[in-house]
């Protein structure tokens, strides 16, 4: 029989992982709770607008600072096709424009920002062909700060409209529980 030295450093490896193992789901808890506390998602009503202005479409997300100012520098897309851009654009306070390659096909992006990013703003997008052809695409949505997210709902959480929460824009759905 193995001494009592030895037995211990055979598995203090296997000890040590499954300590750290434990640990982990406290650590992230921990972290998700100081980012609350510096940065707390808030509720976002985000409305797709028609060409006079009327919402089409509409629901609801829960997000933080650095996710809510990625929602005026969104892809755009055509047809679920994203539009990739070629280069760096042109950033100005309110605007960004660029160059962007659609399968194959050059377009020309700008989008516009107006209003207030920290609680009600609109966002522009055009997509427009630069191959001479009158192919392109706008879209207008409308953003609107509610209040704090509902209890539960993390950071991406989203959901329609008076329904609960459906999948994370950041993780994708979630497992049936």
């Amino acid at each position: 029989m193995p001494n009592p030295i030895f037995r211990a450093r055979c598995l203090a490896p296997a000890l040590l992982l499954a300590l750290t193992g434990c640990g982990a789901p406290r650590t992230e808890s921990r972290m998700a709770a100081h980012q609350a506390q510096v940065d707390p998602p808030m509720l976002w009503r985000v409305e797709a607008l028609d060409a006079a202005g009327r919402p089409t479409a509409a629901l609801q997300v829960c997000a933080d600072t650095t996710m809510r100012e990625g929602f005026a520098r969104a892809t755009a897309e055509m047809a679920g096709q994203p539009c990739l851009p070629m280069k760096g654009g042109v950033e100005r306070s309110g605007l960004y424009a660029a160059r962007c390659d659609l399968n194959g096909r050059r377009f020309g992006l700008t989008v516009n920002r107006t209003g207030d990013p920290g609680s009600d703003f609109q966002v522009a997008f055009a997509l427009k062909a630069l191959d001479g052809t009158d192919a392109g695409v706008r879209q207008v949505r409308r953003f609107r700060k509610l209040g704090p997210c509902p209890g539960g709902w993390g950071i991406g959480d989203q959901a329609r409209l008076s329904e609960p929460r459906g999948v994370n824009a950041l993780a994708g759905g979630w497992a049936a529980q």
